[in-house]
């Protein structure tokens, strides 16, 4: 009878201590990262005896086998904290005390936080485990380490590349003009305007007037026919000539016509190589050789950029001139002349303006402008000009001028500054010729930054910021000019505003100046048997010989699970389980308890046999 005593009694102690268990799951059913236990039984040593039928075993009563943890995954709660972490799938956060003890530690709880020193911690003052982020490769590297965001400014970054795309007024007004220099005494040309609907080239324009002489004797200027006097290969002699020009015929060794008469034109052939003199000639002998004399005009512009350099080679046109008739569009350089009252010969300089640096919004269509960062973070602001220059009237193609400027604030000069200029082609559809590219451009800004700065400058096409992705280039089209796209590659110093988690398990800082650095990557462990993972309070688990070292990979590697940034995973315990199989321990206690009290009855009777 003793036996069954002892057998009720280890019952009592089994089914007490998975009351224990299941008190300890209740306890923690709000613990964050908690992982239940559950209490698991055994049998214990049989005693043999022998009965009538042969040897029989009798039961010695049960014991506690093992307490398992259960590492089901518990569910998410929402948070406001970037660093509240959970992991959906298999994996502990590794965590370090801090001062060089090397003893890691695991756990499922993902409270973390910043403390004094920018160590993301837990409450126990545990350090996160993870790897840094190599800033060139961008890729985690070396061993695991403390993950700690340290306050310092992020480092500026020096712009090096420059995209702008912008649509130009194909009709914008022209925005130079003709200085007052013209007209007065003893000149010939007495003013010159811009043709309407043209942009004059900007530039120095040279006027000389001279009477020009065809000599009569190299060729044969005259025939004659009926009552008309006709002037042959004029056009191969000497320039071009116009309906009213005037002749006055010299040199005549004999005949007519008539020595000092003049003579007007009255039509010009198509060709251009006959004109037919409107005089009436009664003696048509034939002429020894007269020469004609005609006032006429060369014009010859050199063109200037915005820096006051001269551009190109000279042009030079010619023209016949008569007193008071104004010339159109003089040689298609976008002009009109008109002669003075008296033409006398001489020589006149006149200046076309173009783009100023001085007065740039002015000189200028359009202006787009843009922050840039010098070598020591400083934001400058250049400006890129745009200015309507030309039309090509061969190939009818419009050629605006573009200028880089930077103001007086930003220059090292202290003034406005031209950095560089160029033109840009556009055809009678609007679309980009030339010039789209790169444009290595060196700027000065104001000290202590680096000088002589290079920045590619592009007009949408070979992105310099891309990497030579194509992007939309300027257009010109009838509709006001605007700016489409413009973006640089630098930035200034930033302050640390932010931290965030992405489910790869990438730290990363966001700082006031947009920048957004990845710094470190959180370190996953796992465990072949997690289950015998060594239970260390609050809510930390060790390793032991049983689970072995601990593997360790980034977080959705090799079975690990990915983070789940501002959340917590709360506790796996299910209080209707638990309460369940508290119900069957308390049971289970009270039937070992009578098994106890009916054996001690039992034993009571058998003493009473002796009375």
């Amino acid at each position: 009878m003793l036996g069954s005593m002892f057998s009720g009694i280890s019952g009592l102690v089994s089914n007490s201590q998975a009351i224990n268990v299941v008190g300890n799951n209740i306890a923690n059913v709000n613990t964050i990262g908690f992982k239940g236990s559950r209490a698991t039984f055994s049998d214990l040593l049989y005693q043999s005896i022998n009965g009538t039928a042969g040897a029989s075993q009798v039961g010695r009563g049960s014991s506690l086998t093992t307490v398992d943890t259960q590492f089901a995954q518990g569910s998410f709660e929402s948070t406001t904290e970037p660093t509240d972490l959970a992991i959906g799938g298999k994996g502990f956060f590794v965590v370090k005390r801090p001062e060089g003890d090397m003893t890691e530690y695991y756990t499922r709880a993902g409270q973390f936080r910043f403390d004094k020193d920018g160590n993301l911690a837990n409450p126990t003052g545990l350090i996160l485990q993870g790897k840094a982020i190599d800033q060139t490769t961008q890729k985690a590297t070396g061993v695991d380490t403390d993950v700690i965001i340290s306050q310092k400014p992020s480092d500026p970054q020096i712009t090096t590349a420059v995209d702008m795309t912008v649509n130009l007024q194909s009709n914008a007004e022209w925005k130079g003009s003709v200085d007052s220099s013209l007209g007065g005494t003893g000149t010939s040309v007495a003013s010159a305007t811009n043709t309407l609907g043209k942009w004059p080239i900007a530039g120095t324009y040279t006027a000389v007037t001279a009477a020009k002489t065809i000599p009569g004797t190299a060729i044969n200027l005259f025939t004659f026919a009926g009552a008309t006097k006709t002037i042959s290969n004029v056009a191969a002699v000497f320039g071009v000539f116009s309906v009213g020009d005037t002749f006055t015929v010299t040199g005549a060794a004999a005949g007519p016509p008539t020595n000092n008469a003049t003579f007007t034109i009255a039509s010009i052939a198509a060709d251009l190589k006959s004109v037919t003199v409107a005089e009436t000639v009664t003696n048509e002998a034939a002429s020894a050789g007269p020469i004609i004399n005609y006032n006429g005009l060369d014009v010859t512009v050199q063109r200037v950029g915005p820096d006051g350099n001269p551009i190109g080679a000279a042009i030079t046109k010619s023209e016949a001139i008569t007193t008071g008739v104004s010339i159109t569009d003089f040689g298609g350089l976008g002009i009109d002349i008109t002669p003075a009252a008296t033409i006398a010969a001489g020589t006149q300089t006149f200046n076309i303006s173009g783009f100023d640096v001085d007065d740039p919004t002015a000189t200028a269509n359009y202006s787009s402008a843009i922050t840039v960062y010098d070598s020591n973070g400083q934001s400058h602001v250049v400006t890129a000009y745009f200015r309507k220059s030309n039309i090509d009237t061969s190939s009818n193609n419009s050629i605006w001028e573009w200028m880089a400027v930077v103001g007086a604030g930003d220059a090292a000069t202290g003034e406005n500054t031209l950095a560089e200029s160029g033109d840009l082609i556009f055809n009678n559809a609007g679309v980009l010729q030339g010039e789209g590219s790169n444009h290595l451009i060196s700027f000065d800004f104001t000290t202590p930054a680096q000088q002589n700065q290079p920045i590619n400058l592009s007009f949408g096409t070979l992105s310099a910021i891309s990497g030579g992705t194509t992007k939309d280039p300027l257009t010109q089209y009838p509709i006001d000019s605007a700016t489409n796209y413009q973006a640089q590659d630098g930035f200034p110093p930033g302050t640390l505003t932010s931290v965030s988690v992405d489910a790869e398990g990438i730290i990363s800082g966001h700082y006031s100046n947009g920048q957004i650095i990845d710094q470190y990557q959180i370190t996953l462990a796992n465990f072949g048997d997690p289950v015998g993972l060594t239970k260390e309070g609050n809510n930390l688990f060790s390793a032991n010989n049983k689970t072995g070292e601990a593997y360790k990979y980034a977080p959705g590697v090799s079975g690990t699970g990915k983070i789940n940034p501002n959340s917590l995973e709360q506790s796996n315990v299910d209080l209707a389980t638990e309460f369940v199989k508290m119900i069957v321990a308390q049971r289970g206690f009270q039937a070992n308890s009578r098994v106890i009290t009916t054996s001690d009855e039992i034993l009571q009777e058998l003493m009473n046999l002796k009375r």
